[in-house]
Protein backbone atom coordinates (compact mmCIF):
# COMPACT_ATOMS: atom_id res chain seq x y z
CA UNK A 1 0.00 0.00 0.00
CA UNK A 2 2.56 2.63 -1.07
CA UNK A 3 -0.11 5.27 -1.81
CA UNK A 4 -1.64 5.13 1.67
CA UNK A 5 1.78 5.51 3.29
CA UNK A 6 2.84 8.45 1.13
CA UNK A 7 2.44 12.17 1.70
CA UNK A 8 -0.02 12.43 -1.18
CA UNK A 9 -2.57 10.33 0.75
CA UNK A 10 -1.98 12.56 3.78
CA UNK A 11 -2.75 15.72 1.78
CA UNK A 12 -5.80 14.10 0.15
CA UNK A 13 -7.06 12.91 3.53
CA UNK A 14 -6.74 16.34 5.14
CA UNK A 15 -8.51 18.00 2.21
CA UNK A 16 -11.25 15.37 2.32
CA UNK A 17 -11.66 15.96 6.05
CA UNK A 18 -12.09 19.70 5.47
CA UNK A 19 -14.55 19.20 2.60
CA UNK A 20 -16.67 16.71 4.54
CA UNK A 21 -16.77 18.98 7.59
CA UNK A 22 -17.78 22.00 5.50
CA UNK A 23 -20.49 20.15 3.57
CA UNK A 24 -21.94 18.68 6.75
CA UNK A 25 -22.12 22.14 8.34
CA UNK A 26 -23.99 23.55 5.33
CA UNK A 27 -26.18 20.53 4.50
CA UNK A 28 -29.96 20.62 5.12
CA UNK A 29 -30.56 16.92 4.52
CA UNK A 30 -30.69 15.31 8.00
CA UNK A 31 -29.73 11.87 6.66
CA UNK A 32 -26.73 13.29 4.79
CA UNK A 33 -25.57 15.08 7.95
CA UNK A 34 -25.81 11.81 9.89
CA UNK A 35 -23.88 9.83 7.25
CA UNK A 36 -21.17 12.49 6.99
CA UNK A 37 -20.77 12.52 10.76
CA UNK A 38 -19.68 8.87 10.52
CA UNK A 39 -17.22 9.80 7.76
CA UNK A 40 -15.82 12.62 9.92
CA UNK A 41 -15.32 10.23 12.82
CA UNK A 42 -13.34 7.82 10.65
CA UNK A 43 -11.25 10.57 9.05
CA UNK A 44 -10.60 12.22 12.40
CA UNK A 45 -9.48 8.88 13.83
CA UNK A 46 -7.24 8.40 10.77
CA UNK A 47 -5.53 11.76 11.25
CA UNK A 48 -4.96 11.15 14.97
CA UNK A 49 -3.59 7.65 14.37
CA UNK A 50 -1.40 8.86 11.52
CA UNK A 51 0.19 11.46 13.76
CA UNK A 52 0.66 8.83 16.48
CA UNK A 53 2.31 6.59 13.89
CA UNK A 54 4.98 9.20 13.36
CA UNK A 55 5.65 9.04 17.09
CA UNK A 56 5.89 5.26 17.06
CA UNK A 57 8.46 5.58 14.29
CA UNK A 58 11.00 6.73 16.91
CA UNK A 59 10.19 3.82 19.20
CA UNK A 60 11.93 0.49 18.66
CA UNK A 61 8.71 -1.50 18.99
CA UNK A 62 7.89 -3.13 15.68
CA UNK A 63 4.55 -4.73 16.70
CA UNK A 64 3.06 -1.48 17.94
CA UNK A 65 4.19 0.31 14.82
CA UNK A 66 2.57 -2.29 12.54
CA UNK A 67 -0.77 -2.30 14.39
CA UNK A 68 -0.83 1.49 14.41
CA UNK A 69 -0.26 1.53 10.66
CA UNK A 70 -3.07 -0.99 10.02
CA UNK A 71 -5.41 1.01 12.25
CA UNK A 72 -4.98 4.33 10.42
CA UNK A 73 -5.13 2.63 7.04
CA UNK A 74 -8.47 1.04 7.93
CA UNK A 75 -9.75 4.33 9.37
CA UNK A 76 -8.77 6.18 6.18
CA UNK A 77 -10.35 3.53 3.93
CA UNK A 78 -13.56 3.42 5.98
CA UNK A 79 -13.75 7.23 5.99
CA UNK A 80 -13.49 7.33 2.20
CA UNK A 81 -16.11 4.58 1.89
CA UNK A 82 -18.51 6.36 4.24
CA UNK A 83 -18.05 9.64 2.36
CA UNK A 84 -18.68 8.01 -1.01
CA UNK A 85 -21.78 6.16 0.25
CA UNK A 86 -23.15 9.31 1.91
CA UNK A 87 -22.98 11.37 -1.29
CA UNK A 88 -24.18 8.46 -3.48
CA UNK A 89 -27.29 7.89 -1.35
CA UNK A 90 -27.93 11.63 -1.17
CA UNK A 91 -27.97 11.72 -4.98
CA UNK A 92 -30.29 8.71 -5.03
CA UNK A 93 -32.72 10.46 -2.70
CA UNK A 94 -32.64 13.58 -4.84
CA UNK A 95 -33.53 11.60 -7.98
CA UNK A 96 -36.17 9.36 -6.41
CA UNK A 97 -37.65 11.82 -3.89
CA UNK A 98 -37.68 9.25 -1.13
CA UNK A 99 -35.85 8.17 2.00
CA UNK A 100 -32.98 5.70 2.04
CA UNK A 101 -33.71 2.62 4.21
CA UNK A 102 -31.20 1.97 6.97
CA UNK A 103 -30.80 -1.65 5.91
CA UNK A 104 -29.63 -0.53 2.45
CA UNK A 105 -27.06 1.86 3.90
CA UNK A 106 -25.78 -0.78 6.31
CA UNK A 107 -25.49 -3.39 3.55
CA UNK A 108 -23.54 -1.09 1.22
CA UNK A 109 -21.26 0.03 4.06
CA UNK A 110 -20.58 -3.57 5.14
CA UNK A 111 -19.70 -4.78 1.64
CA UNK A 112 -17.44 -1.82 0.86
CA UNK A 113 -15.78 -1.98 4.30
CA UNK A 114 -14.97 -5.63 3.63
CA UNK A 115 -13.63 -4.87 0.14
CA UNK A 116 -11.41 -2.11 1.56
CA UNK A 117 -10.21 -4.11 4.57
CA UNK A 118 -9.22 -7.34 2.82
CA UNK A 119 -6.19 -5.99 0.88
CA UNK A 120 -4.97 -3.98 3.88
CA UNK A 121 -5.07 -7.01 6.20
CA UNK A 122 -3.41 -9.19 3.55
CA UNK A 123 -0.51 -6.84 2.79
CA UNK A 124 0.16 -5.56 6.29
CA UNK A 125 -0.63 -8.56 8.50
CA UNK A 126 -0.52 -11.39 5.94
CA UNK A 127 -4.08 -12.37 6.85
CA UNK A 128 -5.96 -13.85 3.88
CA UNK A 129 -9.63 -14.02 4.93
CA UNK A 130 -10.81 -15.28 1.54
CA UNK A 131 -8.85 -18.52 1.77
CA UNK A 132 -9.77 -18.90 5.42
CA UNK A 133 -13.49 -18.72 4.65
CA UNK A 134 -13.15 -21.00 1.65
CA UNK A 135 -11.44 -23.78 3.63
CA UNK A 136 -13.61 -23.56 6.77
CA UNK A 137 -16.54 -25.67 5.58
CA UNK A 138 -17.39 -26.93 9.05
CA UNK A 139 -17.31 -23.39 10.44
CA UNK A 140 -19.60 -22.24 7.65
CA UNK A 141 -22.12 -24.99 8.40
CA UNK A 142 -22.10 -24.24 12.12
CA UNK A 143 -22.53 -20.51 11.54
CA UNK A 144 -25.27 -21.15 8.98
CA UNK A 145 -27.30 -23.26 11.39
CA UNK A 146 -26.78 -20.85 14.27
CA UNK A 147 -27.76 -17.84 12.21
CA UNK A 148 -30.57 -19.47 10.23
CA UNK A 149 -33.33 -17.30 11.66
CA UNK A 150 -31.21 -14.16 11.54
CA UNK A 151 -30.21 -14.80 7.93
CA UNK A 152 -33.84 -15.46 7.05
CA UNK A 153 -34.80 -12.06 8.44
CA UNK A 154 -31.83 -10.45 6.66
CA UNK A 155 -32.70 -11.83 3.23
CA UNK A 156 -36.39 -11.06 3.79
CA UNK A 157 -35.41 -7.48 4.61
CA UNK A 158 -33.34 -7.27 1.44
CA UNK A 159 -36.28 -8.62 -0.59
CA UNK A 160 -38.53 -5.96 0.94
CA UNK A 161 -36.06 -3.28 -0.14
CA UNK A 162 -35.92 -4.54 -3.72
CA UNK A 163 -39.70 -5.01 -4.09
CA UNK A 164 -40.58 -1.96 -1.93
CA UNK A 165 -44.16 -2.91 -0.97
CA UNK A 166 -43.88 -0.10 1.60
CA UNK A 167 -41.47 2.62 2.67
CA UNK A 168 -40.68 4.53 5.82
CA UNK A 169 -43.65 6.76 6.67
CA UNK A 170 -46.30 4.49 5.10
CA UNK A 171 -49.22 3.17 7.15
CA UNK A 172 -49.42 -0.60 6.76
CA UNK A 173 -51.38 -3.54 8.11
CA UNK A 174 -49.61 -6.89 8.40
CA UNK A 175 -51.14 -9.78 10.31
CA UNK A 176 -52.62 -8.47 13.55
CA UNK A 177 -50.55 -5.28 13.54
CA UNK A 178 -51.26 -1.90 11.94
CA UNK A 179 -49.22 1.28 12.14
CA UNK A 180 -46.79 3.69 10.54
CA UNK A 181 -43.44 2.31 9.34
CA UNK A 182 -40.67 4.15 11.19
CA UNK A 183 -37.69 1.88 10.39
CA UNK A 184 -36.78 -1.05 8.14
CA UNK A 185 -33.74 -2.71 9.73
CA UNK A 186 -31.74 -5.91 9.28
CA UNK A 187 -33.79 -8.13 11.52
CA UNK A 188 -37.19 -6.46 11.76
CA UNK A 189 -39.43 -3.67 10.56
CA UNK A 190 -40.51 -1.28 13.28
CA UNK A 191 -44.01 0.23 13.14
CA UNK A 192 -45.79 2.68 15.43
CA UNK A 193 -49.53 2.24 15.98
CA UNK A 194 -52.19 4.85 16.80
CA UNK A 195 -51.47 4.44 20.53
CA UNK A 196 -47.81 5.43 19.86
CA UNK A 197 -46.68 1.91 20.71
CA UNK A 198 -43.66 0.69 18.73
CA UNK A 199 -43.84 -2.87 17.42
CA UNK A 200 -40.93 -4.76 15.85
CA UNK A 201 -42.18 -7.30 13.31
CA UNK A 202 -39.54 -9.80 12.05
CA UNK A 203 -38.91 -9.35 8.33
CA UNK A 204 -39.40 -13.08 7.69
CA UNK A 205 -42.93 -12.83 9.17
CA UNK A 206 -43.75 -9.91 6.88
CA UNK A 207 -42.48 -11.84 3.85
CA UNK A 208 -44.88 -14.71 4.63
CA UNK A 209 -48.06 -12.62 5.12
CA UNK A 210 -50.17 -10.30 2.97
CA UNK A 211 -49.24 -6.66 3.55
CA UNK A 212 -51.86 -3.94 3.13
CA UNK A 213 -50.30 -0.54 2.36
CA UNK A 214 -52.89 2.05 3.36
CA UNK A 215 -51.14 5.28 2.35
CA UNK A 216 -48.77 4.31 -0.48
CA UNK A 217 -48.28 7.10 -3.00
CA UNK A 218 -49.46 9.88 -0.70
CA UNK A 219 -52.95 10.00 -2.27
CA UNK A 220 -56.39 10.07 -0.71
CA UNK A 221 -57.23 7.36 1.85
CA UNK A 222 -60.72 5.85 1.90
CA UNK A 223 -62.54 5.19 5.19
CA UNK A 224 -65.70 3.13 5.55
CA UNK A 225 -68.55 3.13 8.05
CA UNK A 226 -71.31 0.54 8.24
CA UNK A 227 -74.64 1.84 9.51
CA UNK A 228 -77.76 -0.10 10.45
CA UNK A 229 -80.84 2.13 10.16
CA UNK A 230 -84.57 1.63 10.54
CA UNK A 231 -86.67 0.15 7.72
CA UNK A 232 -89.06 3.08 8.13
CA UNK A 233 -86.37 5.56 6.94
CA UNK A 234 -86.39 5.97 3.12
CA UNK A 235 -82.91 5.30 1.67
CA UNK A 236 -82.91 8.58 -0.26
CA UNK A 237 -83.61 10.48 2.96
CA UNK A 238 -80.76 8.63 4.66
CA UNK A 239 -78.38 9.54 1.84
CA UNK A 240 -79.37 13.21 2.08
CA UNK A 241 -78.60 13.28 5.80
CA UNK A 242 -75.33 11.37 5.38
CA UNK A 243 -73.99 13.64 2.64
CA UNK A 244 -75.05 16.76 4.55
CA UNK A 245 -73.20 15.55 7.67
CA UNK A 246 -70.03 14.65 5.75
CA UNK A 247 -70.01 18.03 3.97
CA UNK A 248 -69.58 19.74 7.35
CA UNK A 249 -66.43 17.78 8.32
CA UNK A 250 -63.20 19.58 7.45
CA UNK A 251 -61.14 16.39 7.04
CA UNK A 252 -63.51 14.83 4.47
CA UNK A 253 -62.42 15.49 0.87
CA UNK A 254 -64.85 16.74 -1.75
CA UNK A 255 -63.08 14.71 -4.45
CA UNK A 256 -63.22 11.73 -4.55
CA UNK A 257 -66.82 12.28 -3.52
CA UNK A 258 -68.31 10.32 -0.59
CA UNK A 259 -70.69 7.46 -1.34
CA UNK A 260 -73.60 5.93 0.58
CA UNK A 261 -74.99 2.58 -0.59
CA UNK A 262 -77.47 0.01 0.62
CA UNK A 263 -75.54 -3.25 0.96
CA UNK A 264 -78.17 -5.58 2.42
CA UNK A 265 -81.40 -5.93 4.36
CA UNK A 266 -80.56 -7.10 7.87
CA UNK A 267 -82.81 -8.76 10.45
CA UNK A 268 -83.78 -5.50 12.11
CA UNK A 269 -82.20 -2.78 9.98
CA UNK A 270 -81.17 -1.72 6.49
CA UNK A 271 -77.37 -1.86 6.30
CA UNK A 272 -75.66 1.07 4.57
CA UNK A 273 -72.02 1.37 3.55
CA UNK A 274 -70.64 4.92 3.82
CA UNK A 275 -67.26 5.60 2.23
CA UNK A 276 -65.40 8.89 2.32
CA UNK A 277 -61.82 10.03 1.77
CA UNK A 278 -59.27 11.98 3.79
CA UNK A 279 -55.97 13.47 2.64
CA UNK A 280 -54.07 12.74 5.86
CA UNK A 281 -54.42 9.26 7.35
CA UNK A 282 -53.10 10.53 10.69
CA UNK A 283 -56.41 12.39 11.06
CA UNK A 284 -58.55 9.39 10.06
CA UNK A 285 -59.68 8.51 13.59
CA UNK A 286 -60.71 12.12 14.19
CA UNK A 287 -62.68 12.12 10.93
CA UNK A 288 -64.46 8.86 11.81
CA UNK A 289 -65.36 10.16 15.27
CA UNK A 290 -66.67 13.42 13.79
CA UNK A 291 -68.70 11.50 11.19
CA UNK A 292 -70.38 9.24 13.75
CA UNK A 293 -71.07 12.21 16.04
CA UNK A 294 -72.68 14.39 13.37
CA UNK A 295 -74.67 11.48 11.94
CA UNK A 296 -76.14 10.73 15.38
CA UNK A 297 -77.41 14.27 15.78
CA UNK A 298 -78.75 14.46 12.23
CA UNK A 299 -80.52 11.11 12.48
CA UNK A 300 -82.00 12.17 15.81
CA UNK A 301 -83.39 15.40 14.33
CA UNK A 302 -84.66 13.67 11.18
CA UNK A 303 -86.40 10.94 13.19
CA UNK A 304 -84.22 8.17 11.68
CA UNK A 305 -83.96 5.37 14.21
CA UNK A 306 -80.79 3.36 14.77
CA UNK A 307 -82.31 0.02 15.86
CA UNK A 308 -80.53 -2.45 18.10
CA UNK A 309 -81.53 -5.79 19.64
CA UNK A 310 -82.68 -4.51 22.99
CA UNK A 311 -86.01 -4.21 24.82
CA UNK A 312 -86.48 -0.74 26.27
CA UNK A 313 -89.29 -0.06 28.76
CA UNK A 314 -90.07 3.58 29.49
CA UNK A 315 -92.03 4.39 32.66
CA UNK A 316 -92.64 8.11 32.88
CA UNK A 317 -95.50 10.38 33.79
CA UNK A 318 -97.65 11.04 30.75
CA UNK A 319 -97.29 14.55 29.42
CA UNK A 320 -94.32 15.39 31.66
CA UNK A 321 -92.32 16.52 28.62
CA UNK A 322 -95.16 18.72 27.39
CA UNK A 323 -95.50 20.25 30.84
CA UNK A 324 -91.84 21.26 30.80
CA UNK A 325 -92.23 22.66 27.28
CA UNK A 326 -95.31 24.60 28.32
CA UNK A 327 -93.52 26.10 31.31
CA UNK A 328 -90.68 27.26 29.08
CA UNK A 329 -92.93 28.73 26.35
CA UNK A 330 -95.15 30.49 28.91
CA UNK A 331 -92.19 32.55 30.12
CA UNK A 332 -91.45 33.99 26.65
CA UNK A 333 -92.60 37.55 25.97
CA UNK A 334 -93.33 36.50 22.38
CA UNK A 335 -96.29 34.42 23.58
CA UNK A 336 -97.62 36.90 26.13
CA UNK A 337 -100.68 37.66 23.92
CA UNK A 338 -101.58 33.96 23.68
CA UNK A 339 -104.11 32.31 25.95
CA UNK A 340 -103.22 29.40 28.24
CA UNK A 341 -105.00 27.00 25.87
CA UNK A 342 -103.06 28.33 22.87
CA UNK A 343 -99.76 28.03 24.75
CA UNK A 344 -100.63 24.43 25.62
CA UNK A 345 -101.35 23.74 21.96
CA UNK A 346 -97.97 25.24 20.99
CA UNK A 347 -96.27 23.06 23.61
CA UNK A 348 -97.91 19.96 22.09
CA UNK A 349 -96.75 21.02 18.61
CA UNK A 350 -93.17 21.71 19.68
CA UNK A 351 -90.58 19.13 18.63
CA UNK A 352 -87.41 18.57 20.62
CA UNK A 353 -84.26 18.70 18.47
CA UNK A 354 -80.61 18.06 19.35
CA UNK A 355 -77.59 19.74 17.76
CA UNK A 356 -73.98 18.78 18.36
CA UNK A 357 -71.26 21.27 19.23
CA UNK A 358 -70.21 23.11 16.06
CA UNK A 359 -73.41 22.43 14.09
CA UNK A 360 -75.36 25.31 12.58
CA UNK A 361 -78.98 25.81 13.63
CA UNK A 362 -79.44 28.87 11.41
CA UNK A 363 -77.29 30.37 8.65
CA UNK A 364 -77.29 34.08 7.82
CA UNK A 365 -79.03 34.96 4.54
CA UNK A 366 -80.99 31.70 4.22
CA UNK A 367 -84.77 31.44 4.22
CA UNK A 368 -86.28 29.78 7.28
CA UNK A 369 -89.59 28.37 8.37
CA UNK A 370 -88.62 27.23 11.87
CA UNK A 371 -88.51 28.90 15.25
CA UNK A 372 -86.25 27.67 18.08
CA UNK A 373 -86.32 27.97 21.86
CA UNK A 374 -83.16 26.93 23.71
CA UNK A 375 -83.93 24.23 26.30
CA UNK A 376 -80.40 23.24 27.26
CA UNK A 377 -76.87 24.27 26.26
CA UNK A 378 -75.49 27.44 24.70
CA UNK A 379 -75.55 28.87 21.17
CA UNK A 380 -73.32 31.45 19.52
CA UNK A 381 -74.91 34.20 17.40
CA UNK A 382 -72.76 35.93 14.76
CA UNK A 383 -73.36 38.49 12.02
CA UNK A 384 -70.98 38.96 9.13
CA UNK A 385 -68.62 36.44 10.71
CA UNK A 386 -68.34 38.35 14.02
CA UNK A 387 -69.83 36.98 17.24
CA UNK A 388 -72.49 39.26 18.71
CA UNK A 389 -74.11 37.19 21.45
CA UNK A 390 -74.26 33.93 23.41
CA UNK A 391 -77.73 32.61 24.25
CA UNK A 392 -78.76 29.99 26.78
CA UNK A 393 -81.92 28.36 28.16
CA UNK A 394 -85.06 30.40 27.54
CA UNK A 395 -83.68 32.36 24.59
CA UNK A 396 -85.54 32.13 21.29
CA UNK A 397 -84.42 32.76 17.73
CA UNK A 398 -85.62 32.55 14.14
CA UNK A 399 -89.00 34.21 14.80
CA UNK A 400 -88.64 37.06 12.25
CA UNK A 401 -87.80 34.76 9.36
CA UNK A 402 -90.62 32.37 10.23
CA UNK A 403 -93.33 35.02 10.69
CA UNK A 404 -92.36 37.63 8.09
CA UNK A 405 -90.43 35.70 5.44
CA UNK A 406 -87.25 37.79 5.93
CA UNK A 407 -83.94 35.98 5.34
CA UNK A 408 -82.11 34.89 8.46
CA UNK A 409 -80.33 37.92 9.90
CA UNK A 410 -77.60 35.98 11.73
CA UNK A 411 -75.81 32.66 11.91
CA UNK A 412 -76.42 30.55 15.01
CA UNK A 413 -73.93 27.79 15.91
CA UNK A 414 -74.18 25.32 18.78
CA UNK A 415 -71.38 26.35 21.18
CA UNK A 416 -72.09 23.19 23.22
CA UNK A 417 -74.38 20.24 22.71
CA UNK A 418 -77.78 21.92 22.48
CA UNK A 419 -81.39 20.85 22.95
CA UNK A 420 -84.02 23.16 21.41
CA UNK A 421 -87.76 23.23 20.86
CA UNK A 422 -88.72 23.65 17.22
CA UNK A 423 -91.98 25.22 16.02
CA UNK A 424 -92.98 25.62 12.38
CA UNK A 425 -95.41 27.94 10.61
CA UNK A 426 -98.26 25.47 10.79
CA UNK A 427 -98.33 25.75 14.59
CA UNK A 428 -98.85 29.53 14.33
CA UNK A 429 -101.20 29.34 11.34
CA UNK A 430 -103.83 27.42 13.35
CA UNK A 431 -104.05 30.20 15.92
CA UNK A 432 -104.08 33.05 13.43
CA UNK A 433 -106.89 31.36 11.51
CA UNK A 434 -109.13 31.20 14.62
CA UNK A 435 -108.03 34.51 16.16
CA UNK A 436 -106.64 36.96 13.54
CA UNK A 437 -106.20 39.67 16.21
CA UNK A 438 -103.27 37.67 17.57
CA UNK A 439 -101.32 38.68 14.46
CA UNK A 440 -101.47 42.37 15.38
CA UNK A 441 -100.51 41.67 18.99
CA UNK A 442 -97.59 39.52 17.87
CA UNK A 443 -96.39 42.14 15.38
CA UNK A 444 -96.15 44.70 18.19
CA UNK A 445 -94.05 42.30 20.29
CA UNK A 446 -91.78 41.59 17.32
CA UNK A 447 -91.37 45.29 16.54
CA UNK A 448 -90.34 46.01 20.11
CA UNK A 449 -87.85 43.13 20.09
CA UNK A 450 -86.35 44.21 16.76
CA UNK A 451 -85.93 47.82 18.02
CA UNK A 452 -84.13 46.55 21.14
CA UNK A 453 -81.82 44.31 19.11
CA UNK A 454 -81.01 47.05 16.59
CA UNK A 455 -80.31 49.52 19.38
CA UNK A 456 -77.81 47.10 20.93
CA UNK A 457 -76.23 46.51 17.53
CA UNK A 458 -76.13 50.33 16.91
CA UNK A 459 -77.59 49.98 13.42
CA UNK A 460 -79.11 52.86 11.47
CA UNK A 461 -82.51 51.13 11.57
CA UNK A 462 -82.78 51.87 15.28
CA UNK A 463 -84.30 55.27 14.45
CA UNK A 464 -87.35 53.73 12.71
CA UNK A 465 -90.48 54.38 14.81
CA UNK A 466 -91.66 51.27 16.58
CA UNK A 467 -95.27 51.64 15.33
CA UNK A 468 -94.09 51.97 11.73
CA UNK A 469 -92.06 48.84 12.15
CA UNK A 470 -95.02 47.04 13.76
CA UNK A 471 -97.25 47.95 10.79
CA UNK A 472 -94.67 46.62 8.34
CA UNK A 473 -94.30 43.37 10.28
CA UNK A 474 -98.10 42.99 10.44
CA UNK A 475 -98.34 43.48 6.68
CA UNK A 476 -95.80 40.76 6.02
CA UNK A 477 -97.33 38.48 8.62
CA UNK A 478 -100.76 38.76 6.99
CA UNK A 479 -99.21 38.04 3.61
CA UNK A 480 -97.36 34.95 4.84
CA UNK A 481 -100.38 33.48 6.67
CA UNK A 482 -102.98 34.76 4.18
CA UNK A 483 -104.93 36.76 6.79
CA UNK A 484 -107.55 39.35 5.96
CA UNK A 485 -106.50 42.98 6.57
Amino acid sequence: MPFLQGNTALVVGVLLLLVVGTVRALARDATLKTDLRGALNFLGAWLALRLLDYGFGYVDFHAVDKLSRVAWMLAFAFGCVRTFVAFALWGYRRLNVGSTPKILRDLIDFVLYAVAALPILKTQLQIDLTSLLATSAILSVVLGLALQETLGNLFAGLALQFEQPFATGDWISVGEFSGKVIQIAWRATRIENARLEQISVPNSNIAKQPVRNITRGGGAVGLELELGLSYSAPPNTVRTEVFAALSEIAQVMKSPAPICRVVRFGDSAIIYLVRFFVADFDASQLAVDEAYTRLWYRFSRAGIEIPFPQVVVHRAAEGSGQAAHLGLLSRLDLFAPFSAEQKADLARAAVERRFGRGEALIREGEQGETFYVVVDGEVQVSRGGAEVARLQRGAYLGEMSLLTGDPRSATVIAATDVVVLELDREAFARHFASQPERAQQLSEVLAKRRSELDAVATTTDAAVPEQTRANEILRRLRSIFRLQG
